[in-house]
């Protein structure tokens, strides 16, 4: 019954609302009605020969033009169906994204610089409409560090600026961030960031992490990240906290698989003021390429998909709004369409029959 009272309630609505004041003013009538039928049926004479009782008799009238009134007053608030559907609704997700900001990022192997790469298929998040109201987004951008740009949070306009900053340093001096890809230090970073944040949100001292399948890792890099036994060990501690949370990664790989000279980063810097001789003497033979090998490391070790931009051509968006859609619960449920039709002349039938039938039986 609460399910077809809810159905009701969802589906019909009334222009003037105000004239359903009369229905419950029609039902006292009602009820005096009653009243007075049971006094009638408990204190009439006994039954003797020849006599007719019938059992409602013409306090029939009474009830039928009460009922009319109740129906007429309904009319007049002139109610209307409103078509429904049943339809899909997808669960909200939370996308964390981990940019690269690392100097490998800034060659421009692929016409743009791979950064503004990043940027651009970041913002597609938005740009795309891959995210709907609720959903919740966070910013982390690392090099040999990690820093937090935006925590968990619904706030597009946040996020856009954000990314929309990140960009090489003016100058390229005294600054050791660019200058190398520190991974495990970035998925160290993302994990007991979204902690620290469950736990404030939740209120609870006792909180402990669990599993969830509404959160995912978009990670755009090139891959060109080295990774010695110290890292590797970190990396595994990091990776199997992931696992725990459920945390899927999926890397969008930014690059050309020939590669380029790192130095190359240098062409947009004045030389002696923007950086010194030792700068460029360290950058020297050093060549970046698109990672195979770190992407495909990251990708398998949390049950993620990758996907390679390796020409301006492409784009992740379609790749990214699928990943995110995996992510999200899906629900049933009745969805009011903008259909509507009036039902009050078939009211004001009904009231007009049961007035004619009081009529008839009197």
């Amino acid at each position: 019954m609460d399910a077809i009272a809810n159905l009701f309630r969802d589906s019909v609505e009334f222009t003037n609302p105000e004239y359903l004041a009369i229905v419950p003013i029609a039902g006292l009538i009602l009820v005096f009605g009653l009243i007075v039928f049971g006094l009638r049926l408990v204190l009439r004479p006994d039954r003797t020969e020849g006599s007719k009782y019938p059992l409602i008799g013409h306090i029939k009238f009474w009830f039928f033009a009460v009922v009319s009134l109740m129906l007429v007053a309904v009319a007049a608030a002139r109610p209307f169906w409103v078509y429904g559907g049943s339809s899909f609704k997808r669960g909200d997700v939370d996308v964390v994204v981990a940019i690269d900001a690392s100097a490998s990022m800034w060659v421009k192997d692929l016409g743009p610089s791979r950064l503004d790469l990043a940027v651009r298929e970041a913002l597609s998040l938005y740009t795309q409409d891959v995210l709907t109201p609720g959903d919740r987004t966070a910013l982390f951008v690392w090099g040999t560090t990690a820093l937090r740009r935006v925590h968990l949070s619904a706030n597009a306009e946040r996020f856009i600026e954000e990314v929309g900053r990140i960009g090489p340093p003016p100058t390229l001096t005294g600054d050791a961030f660019p200058w190398d890809s520190d991974i495990a230090t970035a998925f160290e970073a993302i994990y007991l960031s979204l902690d620290n944040q469950d736990r404030f949100e939740s209120g609870d001292d006792g909180w402990l992490p669990e599993e969830r399948s509404d959160r995912l890792v978009l990670l755009f890099t090139d891959g060109d990240f080295l990774i010695d036994a110290e890292q590797r060990s970190r990396l595994d501690v990091a990776l199997n906290e992931f696992r725990q949370r459920g945390l899927v990664i999926y890397p969008v790989g930014i690059g050309s698989r020939t590669g380029v000279s790192v130095d190359s980063v240098l062409l947009d810097y004045v030389r002696g003021v923007d950086y010194d001789e030792t700068l460029e003497a360290d950058l020297e033979g050093q060549r970046t390429r698109l990672g195979l090998d770190g992407l495909g490391l990251v990708e398998q070790r949390t049950s993620g998909r990758s996907f390679l931009l390796d020409s301006t051509q492409l784009t992740s968006a379609t790749f990214i709004r699928n990943v995110v859609d995996n992510h999200r619960s899906i629900s049933f449920q009745l969805i009011p369409s903008e259909d509507k039709q009036e039902v009050w002349q078939w009211v004001v039938m009904l009231a007009i029959f049961l007035f004619v039938l009081a009529m008839l039986f009197y």
